[in-house]
């Protein structure tokens, strides 16, 4: 559920909207790192460095639904050429994924 409208500036938006792209960026960094260095790892490791690679590529897929489901939920407008403002669209923001992971 998303928070009220009056609870956000856009910097705050802003500053989540950038923190969940980060975090996607960071999963899908930790998700190509662990399956490139498969062939660099003893035969003992492979299995670990694929299960790592596997979860977090599943939490890419969370970030990037967290992420949209952040973008549709919040409009930011332009007022009167000052700064922007966040207003609700409607669209429900959907916080579950943040806890299966």
């Amino acid at each position: 559920m998303a928070p009220p409208a009056d609870c956000l500036n856009y910097a705050e938006w802003n500053r989540t909207y950038n923190a969940i792209y980060l975090g996607i960026a960071a999963m899908g960094s930790a998700t190509i790192f662990s399956l490139l260095q498969l062939p660099n790892a003893s035969k003992s490791y492979c299995t670990a460095l694929t299960i790592t690679g596997i979860v977090t590529l599943i939490a890419i897929y969370h970030y990037v639904r967290i992420f949209n489901s952040w973008a549709e939920a919040f409009e930011a407008v332009s007022e009167d050429g000052g700064d922007d403002a966040v207003r609700l669209t409607g669209a429900r923001f959907n916080d579950a994924y943040s806890y299966v992971d």
